[in-house]
């Protein structure tokens, strides 16, 4: 058959040329590999340039308090926003390819399920195309900011500036706000952005300073009117409990998961915040509960000034997930706003799961849209997000200082996003039954079986707000800054069974564990001496203790260190996770119900101002609901017996085949810029199906890449990028239809290299030309480098040179230096051109006796008078053509003088180098010539 290629090259005129032939062939095949990347890569929506003289009003983005009664005039126009995030969502046609994935993502009935992106698929299906993020970034800088970072997701833009900036840029003002006793900033008025950018940007987070709080309470920890801090230990004293990891581990039935190994090893979970922590506090915990040593990765999101002085509630959330999930990983991702520390780990994907204990109620969160695309993003990354669902009862937008409520029903986001998890509060109801020993075990646990549980609400006793938040989502995707009830995020498909309000919105909590810190509360290590004048520390093992704590800030790390043992079970090698749960759950409360403790009894219930939003027109003044069988909106599903709701977990997902996982490197020790293969090799345990699936191979906790596993069960990685230093090398399994993700045991990498030289001082400055000047050149060996480096360098100006000494050196252990010395020359006359000057009178004094010789010569006759005309002609010419050389004293003063070394400043560039230029690096300095 002949093709449409081979007709266009024989189509044509007679005599046409190869030349057009060609191009008949080539011109189709340009165009289509013009047009092929346009069909498969991202498409432009900023059409265009961003132009200013064109801007459109962006809703929604003013504080709900930044309202003129609190305002307390403009800021300084120089103040720094250190932070500040663009905010982009996905088209129409995206939003409505996304949701479709994030359903088939958990339906094990398709092709998608569990096949999660990562960042950069999310980018090249979700985000901004590449050029629509390279405007955006131009524009800002345009307008003065700094860019601070872009999304991986290419789904938002952060960067800095100040006040001014901010108000030139979006036409509006930032003020200060006096609000219930703090001073805060906020833009006073809408934002406005350019009009190219409409329908692409939902809106800015960084622009004031209204946090979301921690969902935690404490209260002192007063026993018998006797101060605590003389009862050592009093875990258990009494009639009075305090909560240790082993009691939650007898409690909730994580002992038998802790003796089959599950213990969160090789597991990793992230825990946002915005304070600053001392690891000292968490290790001090550890030992005196008699856990092993496992520090949390802190990490710093750079450019934020951290302010808010949440230690209870980092100690808490930190040293009580740590407690569950004994062996994982846990990231502390730290930032002045939680939810940026939130933003960065899902768009790092640092972690399968998050656990959040702050929030704020929907309405003054309003507009939700910017925030719910990442917590899309999160599941679509098959990442799972817990949230406190509140700790004011059914009335979210009241705090939890408040003695009634006057704010109506609401309930807290992000808890009531249908992508989270919402995670609610119970109490123990012991009744007459024994549930408690008399005396500490193991883990300093006093607890003997599960303890039945009620509805959390101790509002009563501690004279403020203090019950389980739940409700109805009345606002979760209002339009407008003010929630006037009625509009929320609608029923997920997932939310149904036994007592489900029918009320099409989404309600929450979806699971419940204890939270309340009377009865019993929680230990903590923590120094707080900014909040509290007495000074709270382990020192001596976690006996000393002023307060407990508890509040939803409590239950939901517990329970996101319980979904981190169930990844493990599943074999969930990170980054797989099983992203958003709620499905599952509410399926499991149906199909296994004894793997949740159903709350029947107690309430959310608080007081309220009579006449307020929601308060009853006659006594008694209050609103909540109560707890009931099977779902309800103060403890949801109930708490959950750990190992068992594991198991059915594990039956339902079909539990697969353990496998091992062999590590094995073609070299322990290499140089820089050497290839290195990774080879892993994963065997079943169980089963004759060759495992299938990727082999990530990591040093630590980052990734260094990964491979495929072929027909043979093998994966390959071969790098020669990695940076000098010593690496300690994992692979780990992700695991397949058939098998369960495995870890490798570590092997050690060393990479030998040296650090970039330092000069010292990095600018040689010689005084005049023809002078010299000299720097030390340092190298420093990176993993026991030895080998011989010499040097050069380049970028030197006119008539100058450099020199080393020594011109190599092999570092040994520590650091060398060689001198550099510069030399430069001094500018110089040129030759003489006068035809009888010095120069040239010996030259004319050799060539006289020659010449008069010839000329008696040529007196002869004959032949020989013939051949001395000949030669004397040929002298003759040869004296002619050397007067245009200054030797010959010929030329036309034209000059031939040495300028020398141009005074000024130039960049010389140093290179050290191994031999061959296997490996080297370079250092500027600056000459300068005075």
């Amino acid at each position: 058959m002949v093709s449409p290629i081979q007709i266009l090259f024989h189509l044509g005129y007679p005599g046409q040329s190869k030349a057009m032939k060609t191009a008949l062939v080539v011109i189709p095949l340009l165009l289509v590999a013009a047009l092929t990347p346009a069909a498969t890569a991202q498409p432009d929506r900023i059409a265009g340039g961003i132009d200013k003289r064109q801007m459109v009003i962006l809703p929604g983005n003013v504080h709900p308090k930044a309202q003129p009664q609190y305002d307390r005039g403009a800021v300084e126009a120089s103040m720094p926003l250190e932070y500040i995030t663009l905010m982009t969502k996905p088209s129409p046609e995206q939003q409505a390819s996304l949701q479709r994935l994030l359903a088939e993502q958990q339906d094990p009935t398709l092709p998608n399920y569990h096949k999660w992106l990562t960042p950069e698929q999310y980018a090249g299906r979700f985000g901004l195309s590449q050029n629509d993020v390279e405007k955006l970034t131009v524009w800002l800088r345009s307008e003065g900011f700094t860019i601070v970072q872009v999304a991986r997701g290419r789904n938002w833009i952060a960067f800095s500036g100040t006040a001014r900036l901010v108000e030139n840029a979006f036409q509006t003002e930032i003020h200060y706000y006096g609000v219930d006793g703090e001073m805060h900033f906020a833009n006073a008025t809408e934002l406005s952005v350019p009009a190219a950018l409409a329908g692409i940007v939902s809106g800015f987070r960084g622009l004031n300073d209204f946090r979301w709080k921690p969902m935690g309470v404490r209260v002192p920890a007063l026993t018998g009117g006797i101060l605590p801090d003389l009862l050592r230990p009093f875990y258990t004293t009494g009639g009075e409990h305090f909560l240790a990891p082993g009691d939650i581990a007898t409690i909730y039935n994580l002992t038998p998961l802790y003796s089959s190994g599950i213990d969160g090893t090789g597991m990793k979970m992230v825990v946002v915040g915005q304070t600053d922590i001392s690891l000292t506090n968490i290790d001090q915990f550890r030992s005196g509960f008699n856990l092993p040593t496992n520090d949390p990765v802190v990490v710093n999101l750079t450019g934020h000034k951290v302010s808010d002085p949440d230690l209870d509630e980092a100690y808490l959330d930190l040293e009580w997930s740590g407690a569950v999930a004994r062996n994982a990983t846990i990231y502390y991702v730290n930032s002045d706003n939680v939810f940026d520390s939130a933003t960065y780990a899902i768009d790092q994907k640092l972690a399968p799961v998050i656990s959040m204990s702050y929030g704020a109620c929907e309405a003054a969160n309003a507009p939700l849209s910017g925030l719910e695309g990442e917590l899309q993003t999160a599941n679509s990354f098959g990442i799972t997000f817990l949230a406190s669902s509140g700790d004011s009862g059914a009335a979210g937008c009241d705090s939890d200082s408040s003695m009634v409520a006057s704010e109506g029903l609401a309930v807290n986001y992000p808890a009531s996003s249908p992508e989270v998890t919402g995670v609610g509060g119970t109490e123990f109801n012991e009744g007459s039954g024994t549930y408690w020993s008399g005396k500490n075990g193991a883990n300093l646990g006093s607890a003997l079986s599960y303890i039945p549980e009620m509805g959390w609400n101790d509002t009563a006793e501690n004279g403020a707000l203090s019950a389980s938040g739940g409700g109805a989502s009345s606002c979760g995707i209002a339009s407008t800054s003010i929630c006037t009830g009625g509009f929320g995020f609608p029923k997920p498909a997932w939310q149904t069974g036994t007592g489900v309000p029918a009320d099409k919105v989404r309600d929450v909590p979806d699971v419940s564990m204890t939270a309340s810190p009377d009865h019993d509360g929680y230990m903590l290590c923590y120094d707080d001496t900014s909040t509290n004048p007495v000074t709270h520390t382990c020192a001596d093992g976690v006996t000393d203790v002023a307060f407990t704590f508890g509040g939803t800030s409590a239950s939901t790390p517990v329970f996101a260190g319980i979904v981190t043992l169930l990844n493990q079970s599943l074999g969930n090698v990170p980054p797989a996770g099983l992203g958003n749960i709620n499905s599952t759950l509410y399926q499991l409360a149906q199909s296994t119900p004894a793997a949740f403790h159903d709350v029947t009894t107690g309430n959310n219930m608080v007081p309220c101002t009579q006449g307020t939003r929601s308060c009853p027109a006659k006594a008694p003044f209050q609103f909540g609901y109560n707890a009931t069988v099977g779902y309800d909106q103060v403890t949801g599903l109930g708490s959950v017996n750990a190992n068992t709701l594991i198991a059915a977990w594990d039956a339902k997902a079909g539990k697969k085949s353990a496998t091992s996982t062999s590590l094995s490197l073609t070299a322990s020790t290499i140089t820089a810029g050497t290839a290195v293969t990774f080879t892993a090799d994963v065997t079943p345990v169980a089963g004759t199906a060759v495992a299938s699936g990727t082999v990530t191979f990591n040093n630590g906790t980052t990734e260094l890449g990964s491979g495929t596993l072929n027909s043979s069960g093998q994966a390959t990685f071969q790098t020669s990028s990695l940076a000098g230093g010593s690496y300690s090398v994992k692979a780990a399994y992700s695991g397949d239809s058939n098998y369960e993700g495995s870890f490798s045991s570590a092997d050690s990498l060393t990479v030998q290299d040296f650090a970039t030289p330092t000069a010292n001082p990095t600018t040689v400055t010689v005084s005049a030309p023809g002078q010299s000047g000299t720097t030390t050149i340092t190298i420093t060996p990176i993993a026991g480098f030895s080998q011989a480096v010499s040097f050069s360098c380049s970028g030197l100006p006119a008539e100058a040179a450099c020199g080393f000494k020594p011109a190599s050196v092999t570092p040994s252990g520590k650091a060398i230096t060689t001198t550099l010395t510069i030399t430069t020359m001094a500018a110089s006359a040129g030759l003489h051109q006068d035809p009888v000057g010095r120069r040239t009178v010996p030259f004319y004094a050799l060539l006289l006796p020659g010449f008069l010789g010839l000329v008696v010569a040529a007196g002869g006759g004959g032949m020989r008078k013939r051949q001395g005309l000949r030669v004397l002609g040929l002298i003759a010419m040869l004296c002619v053509l050397t007067l245009g050389l200054p030797a010959c004293g010929g030329g036309s003063g034209g000059g031939g003088g040495n300028s020398g070394t141009p005074v000024g400043s130039s960049t010389v560039t140093v290179t050290a180098a191994t031999t061959g230029s296997a490996l080297s690096h370079s250092v500027p300095i600056t000459l300068t010539v005075q």
